[in-house]
């Protein structure tokens, strides 16, 4: 009775913390948002903003890529100034 229960606890534990993990698209699409973000903080002057951003973006296409090896994909490009994020989910 008690290793049912055991691995229950197990079983639901692990359930519970990969719910909250992204997938390598969705990690992509914030490294995508944050790259619009520097592009318009750049056009706007504020070049401290816009380099904050850009590191944000390099720091998603790192775990989107790392994601994307684990799931068995191909690893999504690197964002460049100009990308947009998609607008599907």
């Amino acid at each position: 009775m008690s290793r049912t229960m055991f691995a229950a606890a197990l079983w639901l534990l692990a359930a519970v913390s990969s719910a909250g993990c992204a997938t390598s698209h969705q990690e992509q699409q914030r490294a995508l948002v944050h790259q619009q973000n520097s592009d318009a903080a750049a056009a706007n002057g504020q070049y401290g903003i816009a380099g904050s951003e850009e590191r944000k973006a390099e720091e998603a296409h790192h775990q989107a890529a790392k994601k994307a090896i684990d799931e068995g994909k191909p690893i999504p490009p690197q964002t460049k100034p100009g990308d947009k994020p998609s607008l599907d989910n």
